[in-house]
């Protein structure tokens, strides 16, 4: 649009009423419901353009991140190295190792192995393909709006809705095969709708539809169902049901060729090992998540469902139907192991249902009372789009950005799996091995929901464990969430407890090596030590260079923490889980000093493992050398943390004047070890897990 055509009136009034024509109707008046309708459209676009710049954003920080965003980005690139290689995809049975799973078609592994093939084993490639996948969606889905509505404002709403959703926001930066499906489906719909009577639309639909389905198996409901409808209610029945035919037909014996092929494994990969435990809470919980997100548009595609078949307004028969089968897609969001890529139809339906829907709303000329909906409706969803921006804001986002905050441990942490022979376990970051051109071992969520099922047989796995065979195993946990235990077995977690100690910490993830015989944790003190240690330290010791945790086998409140020396024992009444007890320092006579134990309560701080005689409020109370105080537990002093190992965390503090216990401790801490008498290496650490060695 020129700048002389922009100068003209006309241009405007059209853009705010697309029924209106200038050279059938004269020049219309200004009036004040068309001010407050442009007004609110323009403040809507503003919204969308910050969103869209939002999502821009965050897609270019997930791109350009050098290390794992999503657990599933690495086995997806390691089936890309397997297909280069010829390697099989879908093995029929999991009887020997690697003990690794296709859950999903091939398609987009196919897509992404060029990218592996030309650069080596990356990850941005595959998160570039989702990113531009993204916005192919939002523009299939203004495409749709305009060539049914012919609302230029109603199309560019669609759009911006998809990628204002915060889950979308989150999701089209990884490599993940969700984006490339929803894109290869909407434009299956779209090439029907551009002209559902001709044949060749007909084939080529039919075949788009079908490779979305072969990209994510759950794909081939909401479009498919949505072209048949649509089809039906233009074409007639017949021509839906050669839709049908020719989709259902493509997919069936593309499916049969690749189970003949694979002696099953295809139908073992996507289907059986698919079918995870479904609970109703998960689903409660974060169908609540999307309720919080976008009740606007939810609320708007509910009434849209109800509204569109009777008002029969241009793009019913699609808008309804996709936005009924992404909501029944989404409902699957409570199996096991889910994100928000199941909301990814769901939050395209309601994008393409809220156009829809504006340009319903302004499908009536001047005059008419319903007219009026379109000015509220455009105030909601700005509402709704300023709102979902601050959830991705808030929610969403961080979980890109949190990943820049610890490159440096993950660089750390590249480096020592790099110095690890292999094969080693691994969860959240089993990418590095990719990255370093290693296969994956095993994919633990995978294989565990298959062991909970019966279906898979851990025995082996679990043996092996248990003697050492792996030079590492890397457990990730989550702040606030324990999904390390819906990724590895009980038995697992059992067997690396057993053969295996923590030996260093980075970005949230525990590294555990063999355990070495030689190295067992003094028990009780160390020989000519002025204090005996305070509890056992089986798995080993951290330091931070002031406090030093203590790792004891087992859960929490049953390894015994202990009074160092004779002293006077302090709790105050808000600490929870720690104690701390005075004593005559034996390093400067005349002096005191005091010993601090904390962490002595459960994961989420409700049970407090402190010794029952001391309750909240003590002060003064002699405990003798060795006298139990409480127990080690998995407090870390937050509750968005939960740490596996029961522990203890010990400091050595100067007194504040008068002998008091020091407001502000953290400032007068001192070094531990010349009163434990230990010795540790590369002091300072705080990232390394090491044996207790008594000083020589």
């Amino acid at each position: 649009m020129n700048r002389e055509l922009l100068m003209k009136p006309e241009s405007w009034w059209h853009f705010l009423d697309p029924a209106f024509d200038e050279e059938a109707a004269p020049r219309p008046r200004l009036t004040v419901q068309a001010v407050l309708e442009l007004l609110a459209a323009l403040a809507l676009l503003a919204a969308l353009g910050w969103s869209l710049w939002l999502f821009l954003h965050t897609e270019a920080l997930s791109i350009t991140f050098p290390y794992p965003l999503d657990y599933g980005e690495a086995p997806l690139v390691d089936q890309a190295l397997r297909l280069l290689a010829g390697e099989p995809l879908y093995r029929p049975a999991l009887e020997t190792p690697p003990y690794t799973i296709s859950n999903y078609p091939p398609l987009y592994v196919i897509a992404v192995a060029p990218g592996v093939a030309l650069w080596g084993p990356n990850f941005w490639g595959g998160r570039l393909l989702s990113t531009l996948s993204a916005l192919a969606v939002g523009v299939l889905l203004g495409a749709l709006v305009w060539r049914t509505a012919r609302d230029a404002l109603a199309a560019l709403v669609a759009a911006g809705l998809f990628w204002a959703f915060p889950f979308v926001v989150h999701w089209s930066g990884l490599l993940r095969i969700d984006l490339l499906a929803l894109a290869l489906s909407l434009a299956g719909v779209y090439v029907l709708v551009r002209a559902p009577e001709r044949r060749s639309a007909l084939f080529f639909g039919a075949v788009l539809l079908a490779a979305a389905a072969y990209t994510r198996q759950s794909y081939a409901l909401a479009a498919p169902f949505a072209a048949f409808v649509m089809l039906w209610a233009t074409q007639g029945p017949r021509r839906a049901f050669t839709l049908a035919a020719l989709v259902a037909g493509m997919g069936g014996m593309i499916f049969l060729a690749l189970n003949v092929l694979t002696r099953g494994g295809f139908y073992f990969n996507i289907v059986t090992a698919n079918v995870n435990e479904f609970g109703m809470e998960r689903l409660r919980w974060n169908l609540e998540q999307f309720w919080k997100a976008a009740p606007v548009l939810a609320t708007l595609g509910g009434a849209m469902v109800i509204a569109f078949p009777a008002a029969r307004p241009k793009g019913w028969a699609v808008a309804a139907p996709y936005l009924v089968g992404g909501a029944l897609t989404a409902l699957t969001i409570g199996k096991i192991g889910s994100n928000v890529n199941y909301f990814m139809e769901l939050c395209a339906a309601l994008s393409l249902t809220a156009g829809m829907a504006v340009a319903w709303s302004r499908s009536v000329r001047f005059g008419r009372p319903i007219r009026w909906l379109a000015l509220p409706l455009l105030l909601a969803l700005g509402w709704q789009t300023l709102h979902m921006t601050a959830v991705a804001e808030r929610e969403y986002i961080p979980r890109t950005t949190s990943r820049w905050e610890v490159l440096d441990e993950l660089r750390a942490l590249d480096a020592a799996v790099a110095r690890v022979e292999d094969p080693v376990l691994a969860d959240e970051y089993m990418g590095l091995l990719t990255l370093q051109g290693r296969r994956l071992y095993l994919q633990p969520f995978e294989v565990t929901q298959l062991a909970w099922a019966g279906v898979w047989d851990q025995t082996d796995l679990v043996a092996q464990i248990r003697n050492g065979e792996f030079g590492a195993v890397l457990i990730h946990y989550f702040p606030a969430s324990e999904v390390y235990r819906e990724r590895w077995t009980a038995e697992m977690l059992a067997a690396i407890e057993e053969a295996y100690r923590p030996v260093a910490e980075y970005a949230d993830t525990r590294v555990y090596r063999p355990r070495a015989e030689e190295s067992a944790a003094p028990v009780d003190a160390c020989a000519g030590a002025p204090w005996r240690l305070p509890s056992r330290a089986d798995m080993g010791v951290q330091w931070d260079g002031a406090r030093l945790t203590f790792f004891g086998r087992g859960k929490g409140g049953q390894t015994p923490v202990v009074a160092v020396a004779d002293g006077w024992l302090t709790r105050r009444a808000e600490w929870p889980a720690r104690v701390a007890v005075l004593h005559a320092d034996p390093l400067e006579p005349g002096a005191q000093v005091w010993s601090f134990y904390d962490g002595l309560a459960s994961a989420d701080g409700a049970t407090s493992y402190i010794a029952p005689e001391f309750p909240p409020g003590s002060e003064g109370v002699p405990v003798k050398q060795g006298q139990v105080l409480g127990y080690q537990g998995e407090w870390s002093g937050e509750q968005s943390r939960t740490p596996l190992w029961a522990q203890l965390r010990f400091g050595v503090v100067r007194p504040a004047p008068g002998g008091r216990f020091p407001a502000s401790f953290e400032a007068n801490l001192v070094d531990p070890t010349p009163y434990l008498g230990v010795t540790l290496r590369d002091a300072g650490s705080y990232r390394d897990v090491q044996q207790l060695q008594c000083a020589p």
